[in-house]
């Protein structure tokens, strides 16, 4: 409050007493005039002090900013203006308006200023007679204290006799799964306009809500392309490698006056070039090595390689994953090469363990029953299965690969709490070198033991493991059910892939089906549970999904989902039909 300085603040009591006012000083206390002036002196007081601010406080408000004034009206005909003015319910925040787009298109960009609750518009072009415009605003229009969105909210007028009157509506799916896509931009060019999406902003364009539905108005009569793009850097053409893109197979007709519903198939086309995406320490003797798409081959150099290395690529063909025997390495470059054209040099810091150390990191069998004191390092990983699948062998991983095994020891089975065992031969997962697989006649609603004496394996480091006691129970033989299943296709050109899948959405089971109109399968011995059913389209015959080519006009292969799923109990047998 500066400038009153010869204000006097009574901390006490919270009065301030001015001396610079000595009219009221000497006003008698009664008079009620002398009462209102000082009331009044005061309110100018503080409000001469208070900066000015929008109220804040109540329920958070999550609804968008709503149109209360507009000059000239929207949807005016012979419209003139060179100014159009918005005044919303409450105030507006001034992004810039980088996604607003005029259609059709002017040659030079209108300006946008918000001022308070106002947003004012100077159009600096000339308008074509006879011609409808909208200005859509996208996401642009937000209100100031929560940002919350007016989405596709648009402004039509016409400089002729009346207002273009087509519309196209429709839905955009992501063609992988069929889930609804929302924000995604639904563009129109003119028929003629090749690939203008590479080039040009759009005519006509609209948002998808949530449901990933989208609606255009006001188009003028014409035939159009139609395509979508999920745009990541807000400019409507699409040109960023991380961009996914849909398209129309059939030119959109607006001159009819019945128009069906547009569904698009929004892909990735993998257009990005392959490249180095990253090179990690895992742990000592590992690394891992990622790309930023699916490569086709893959090799590494580096002067600690020997012999008992390997390495292994992720199914997508874009992670690979090397163990390497020299684990007390600290720090070295690595060539890589992939594609035989992507040539990489990496130098890292390596995670390590000293040569000479006794190496007992991660010694992951302390809390194994009956174990000796080790002395070598230890391999095996102790998993506690709370049960173990019946009519499936038991697999027990492995803390780093194994290279090598002693050919004369055996696995020892304890059935219950019996000290009597059987032997038991094992086999070594060929790819990944980090879990073994042990397969025997199991009975149901049983515990069981796997003892794996001191020495049977030995890792990529050499070292070899401390006996390792596993236990597990085996689940009951009417925990399975079988589920039949029905066939039924009205394309018997077409190969299709059929999968069927758990409540977790895993593959548990394909099938292959081309030809005739039916046939009959069946899914035997699965644990009971919730299946579905996804069936592709696979018009290359590979036995995958593929994605599309927007260069060669090529859409993604179709993928029908199915809402329905198939409960099946224990002990049961369950029919089910799936029609494509």
């Amino acid at each position: 409050m500066e400038g009153w300085n010869n204000g006097i603040v009574d901390k006490g009591s919270g009065f301030i007493h001015s001396s610079i006012h000595p009219f009221i000083q000497k006003a008698n206390k009664n008079n009620r005039v002398v009462s209102c002036a000082i009331l009044l002196l005061s309110c100018l007081i503080l409000t001469h002090c208070a900066n000015e601010s929008v109220p804040t406080g109540g329920k958070k408000d999550e609804k968008p900013p709503e149109a209360k004034k507009i000059s000239p009206p929207n949807k005016s005909l012979h419209f003139t203006s060179t100014q159009i003015k918005i005044t919303f319910n409450e105030f507006l925040k001034d992004g810039g308006f980088a996604q607003t787009l005029i259609s059709p298109p002017l040659n030079k960009r209108p300006e946008f200023h918000v001022e308070g609750r106002t947003l004012t518009i100077k159009l600096k072009s000339p308008l074509r007679d006879s011609t409808t415009y909208t200005i859509n605003f996208a996401d642009d229009v937000k209100d100031l204290n929560e940002g919350n969105v007016a989405s596709n909210f648009t402004y039509v007028f016409s400089t002729g006799d009346f207002i273009d009157s087509q519309k196209v509506s429709g839905s955009v799916v992501l063609a992988k799964d069929n889930t609804n896509q929302e924000g995604i931009v639904v563009s129109l060019y003119p028929k003629d306009s090749v690939d203008g999406i590479l080039r040009s902003k759009p005519f006509y364009f609209a948002k998808t809500d949530k449901a990933g539905q989208f609606k255009i108005e006001n188009i003028k009569a014409g035939k159009y392309l139609v395509y979508a793009l999920k745009d990541q850097n807000y400019n409507y053409i699409y040109d960023q490698p991380n961009e996914l893109i849909a398209f129309s197979d059939s030119i959109l007709d607006l001159t009819d006056s019945v128009n069906d519903e547009v569904k698009l198939f929004l892909f990735d086309e993998n257009k990005k070039k392959a490249q180095l995406d990253a090179v990690k320490s895992l742990s000592p003797g590992q690394l891992q090595i990622s790309y930023n798409r699916p490569i086709s081959n893959f090799k590494l150099d580096w002067k600690g390689f020997s012999k008992e290395d390997f390495a292994y690529i992720y199914p997508t063909n874009d992670t690979i994953i090397y163990w390497y025997s020299k684990y007390y390495i600290q720090k070295d470059s690595f060539f890589l090469s992939a594609n035989d054209t992507i040539l990489d040099t990496v130098r890292l810091e390596l995670k390590f363990v000293k040569k000479d150390s006794l190496f007992t990191r991660n010694n992951i069998l302390s809390g194994a029953a009956n174990q000796p004191n080790r002395s070598k390092e230890d391999t095996a990983k102790r998993v506690d299965f709370l049960f173990q699948e019946f009519n499936k062998a038991v697999k027990i991983n492995l803390t780093r690969p194994c290279i090598n095994i002693n050919e004369t020891k055996r696995l020892h089975l304890f059935e219950d709490s019996s000290t009597n065992y059987s032997e038991l031969k094992f086999t070594v997962d060929e790819k990944t070198k980090q879990s073994i697989a042990v397969d025997f006649q199991k009975k149901e609603n049983t515990k069981y033991s796997i003892e794996i004496p001191d020495s049977t394996v030995q890792d990529i480091f050499g070292k070899w493991n401390s006996k390792l006691v596993y236990k597990f129970i085996t689940n009951a033989k009417n925990s399975y059910g079988n589920l039949h299943i029905t066939l039924k296709t009205q394309h018997p050109e077409n190969y299709y892939v059929i999968k069927l899948l758990d409540a977790s959405n895993t593959t548990v089971q394909e099938f292959f089906f081309t030809g005739n109109g039916e046939r009959k399968v069946s899914a035997e011995n699965i644990l009971a549970g919730s299946y579905k059913f996804v069936v592709i389209e696979d018009t290359n015959k590979n036995g995958v999904w593929d994605t599309g080519e927007f260069k060669n006009k090529k859409q993604p292969e179709k993928i029908f989902t199915y809402k329905e799923s198939y409960q099946l109990k224990g002990g049961w047998d369950l029919d089910a039909e799936v029609k494509f």
